[in-house]
């Protein structure tokens, strides 16, 4: 079995971190999520401190656990990111050395994909875990399972998780290897 898996709000805390970083960015209290910044402001935003939230975003709590447990298990991980595009090249030797420190295990990872379908078919992608609706859909036609990260009671064309433990049940399920823990 092949995982591909997105990096930001999928495995990294990256909207948190980065909303953090916004308290220092913007004065506007009623803007709590970088998101919602005007087309202009999120580029000086960006500009401004994503390299620092790369670099200072935490896992998701249980990932690495799961991660190690996928990898236990001969199911092969890849990573597909869109992380350095827009000319944040510094994007990938970042990932690469924070994915080293905190010894997150994978097979191969794959940068610069705002359109992920193609390298998951390449990959022979069995199982795509993101946390966006458009991403999961244009995977999902191609007849790959999707699985969703995503807050409690948010809707979706796909199946959903909102932690790794979720998603280690998933794929127990999968597998046919369910356990109780």
């Amino acid at each position: 079995m092949t995982i591909g898996i997105d990096l930001d709000d999928t495995l990294i805390e990256t909207t948190k971190t980065g909303n953090e970083y916004l308290k220092e960015f913007i004065t506007d209290s009623s803007i709590s999520d970088y998101h919602d910044l005007s087309k202009d402001e999120y580029l000086k935003f960006y500009q401004a401190y994503l390299y620092d939230i790369q670099k200072n975003a935490p896992l998701k709590k249980d990932a690495l656990k799961v991660l190690n447990y996928l990898h236990s298990k001969n199911i092969r991980i890849v990573f597909i990111t869109a992380r350095g595009t827009l000319g944040f090249t510094k994007s990938i030797p970042i990932t690469l050395e924070y994915l080293k420190d905190y010894n997150v295990i994978y097979d191969k990872i794959i940068f610069r994909k705002n359109h992920k379908s193609a390298s998951a078919r390449k990959e022979k992608i069995d199982l795509f875990i993101d946390d966006k609706e458009r991403v999961l859909d244009e995977i999902k036609r191609l007849g790959i399972r999707t699985l969703r990260f995503t807050k409690n009671g948010e809707k979706s064309n796909h199946d959903l998780v909102s932690s790794w433990n979720e998603v280690k049940i998933y794929i127990d399920n999968l597998i046919g290897e369910v356990k109780d823990e």
